[in-house]
């Protein structure tokens, strides 16, 4: 006897990979955007131990604005999330067994991840 159901779109399972996936989405623009919210602060951070010691270099503009981008980012992350998730779970509901995701979505964050990496890069090689 086969338990399994036959159409897998009525499968609890699929719906389920599909939130962990969701989640894992929401996760890392959580990770995003508490990233975001430390890199702008150190800079704060760093701006004023130079103010407490009198040293009057440049004060570097980018860590906070670094900061700040990546935790819109995030926050952007978290909405696409959102957005495709409802979209893949209304096509199953839909009857399709497995409906397309595009890879867009994972390869501009990488992409955008990739860029504030080499910015901070900068930044600590210049500092």
């Amino acid at each position: 006897m086969d338990t399994e159901p036959t159409n897998p779109v009525g499968d609890p399972r699929v719906y389920l990979a599909a939130e962990r996936t969701y989640l894992a989405w929401v996760r890392t623009s959580l990770g995003l955007m508490g990233f975001g919210f430390l890199i702008a602060r150190f800079g704060f951070l760093l701006g004023d131990l130079e103010r407490q010691h009198e040293l009057h270099g440049p004060q570097s503009p980018i860590p906070p604005v670094l900061g700040s981008a990546i935790v819109a980012f995030g926050v952007g992350v978290c909405a696409v999330a959102a957005i495709r998730h409802r979209a893949y779970v209304r096509d199953l509901r839909a009857g399709v067994a497995n409906p397309d995701l595009h890879l867009r979505t994972p390869l501009v964050v990488a992409a955008v991840l990739a860029l504030a990496g080499l910015a901070m890069t900068f930044v600590i090689l210049t500092s």
